[in-house]
């Protein structure tokens, strides 16, 4: 199939094709342009797609400024629970003293970023969930903390009640119960190293009750000035109340989120058995945050058809991933899918194609809602495999996939399906 494209674009057509990244248009722009410019390119769209969907198991969380609370469940992606280890850390240098104080009341309160459920729900609906705030038996390491990590709570509990969050909250405030006053209460703390002798820091847990059971997840961020341990007091000889606030985050309060993953009676079953590390993917694909899943993607042939054209240029190469219609089932889907390469090591990095600051918005990437597909330009990444790089694969994860809980079914690479993941290359030949 012939398609036109253009040779050659001014700046100002440039830059307006590299910002509006949902234009699908091959002759976009050809009005401005003299036709002697155009040429002819060739639409290849027949390169088998390998694919398989990869449970991901060592995502660091450690020191991220967002992360998540709550339970989500459902029956293709199982149960999620997602629990916040954080330090207080005391938010000025010098110390602090409670010397001679009374303490009136302690809070914790978390800075809402969104909020996400199955259901959509509008902004006056009010989620019903406990919340339980414990003591860390143990300290936070400097090791670097990922998702799959636990860190033992103290038996005692600070926090353990319902509470009503309407979806447009920006804030919850949980006030403690007194067995956490003692370590306040006439007390002097002279940095922040002598603080967390006190308390090792703290295990914040969401479960969803009543109608919103196993389907309620807050986005937290952790360096917002609302997020933290306040202490509510008054002197000895005065009855003006003072406040001082613990942060979170920042250089002194180290903090990471712990996802838990439960797959059983689920296509991912095999995630939760140990029996396999991957789903073949040629009638459905998984893609799954918070230490979920990720996907493989391999051409298996794309070497071959480079050596049967071997002077083609790659005026563009995407990446065509259709949603299945069973994701509707599990809420509102992921917005973007970032593409990354295998090195030879098994690592990876950014493909060329989103490591430009000017490709990044060509790249894509995002839902389109009408056609119901993710679409993901990569063709400087083919243009090098074609030109001889070697290629160990691609890797297709969520966008801000430590903070988001949209999740996303998508089409398998079998091509008797009436739509398919694939990839479509737009290419000419030179003599």
């Amino acid at each position: 199939m012939n398609i036109r494209l253009l040779a050659g674009v001014t700046a100002l057509v440039a830059v307006m094709f590299f910002t509006a990244c949902t234009n699908e248009d091959t002759d976009f722009g050809q009005n401005l342009t003299d036709p002697s410019a155009w040429y002819n390119g060739t639409l290849c769209d027949t390169v088998s797609v390998s694919a398989y969907t990869l449970r991901e198991d060592s995502m660091s969380t450690y020191n991220y400024m967002n992360g998540v609370i709550g339970v989500l469940q459902n029956s293709v992606f199982g149960k999620t629970e997602a629990v916040m280890y954080t330090q207080a850390a005391l938010s000025t240098t010098g110390g602090i003293s409670f010397e001679s104080d009374i303490i009136d009341s302690v809070v914790v309160s978390l800075a809402i970023t969104s909020m996400f459920s199955t259901d959509t729900k509008d902004s006056n609906y009010i989620y019903s969930a406990r919340i339980a705030v414990q003591p860390l038996a143990e300290a936070l390491s400097d090791s670097i903390y990922y998702a799959c990590n636990e860190v033992a709570a103290a038996p005692e509990t600070y926090f353990d009640q319902t509470v009503a969050i309407k979806a447009k909250d920006t804030v919850v405030r949980m006030k403690m119960n007194s067995s956490i006053e003692p370590i306040f209460s006439n007390k002097v703390y002279g940095n922040n190293e002598d603080f967390l002798e006190a308390l090792k820091g703290l295990k914040i847990s969401l479960i969803p009750q009543g109608a919103d059971a196993d389907n309620m997840m807050m986005c937290i961020n952790y360096a917002a000035s609302a997020t933290g341990l306040t202490v509510y007091f008054h002197s000895n000889n005065d009855t003006i109340p003072l406040e001082y606030s613990f942060v979170f985050s920042g250089t002194s309060a180290k903090h990471f989120n712990g996802y838990k993953h439960t797959y059983t009676s689920s296509p991912l079953s095999v995630f939760n058995s140990n029996v396999g590390d991957s789903v073949p993917g040629l009638q459905k694909l998984y893609l799954q945050p918070l230490g979920g899943t990720f996907l493989k993607l391999r051409f298996p042939y794309l070497q071959q058809w480079s050596a049967q054209h071997p002077n083609a240029v790659v005026h563009q190469a995407q990446i065509i991933m259709p949603v299945a219609d069973e994701t509707s089932a599990i809420g509102e889907v992921t917005q973007r899918v970032l593409c990354y390469k295998y090195l030879a090591g098994g690592k990876v990095m950014l493909i060329p194609d989103m490591m430009d600051a000017l490709l990044a918005g060509g790249f894509d990437g995002y839902y389109n809602k009408d056609k119901k597909q993710y679409r993901m330009r990569i063709t400087r990444h083919i243009q090098q495999v074609v030109s001889g790089a070697p290629d160990y694969g691609l890797a297709i994860y969520i966008d801000a996939r430590r903070v988001s809980a949209k999740q996303v079914i998508l089409k398998g690479t079998d091509k008797s399906l009436a739509e398919h993941v694939k990839l479509e290359i737009i290419y000419s030949e030179t003599k």
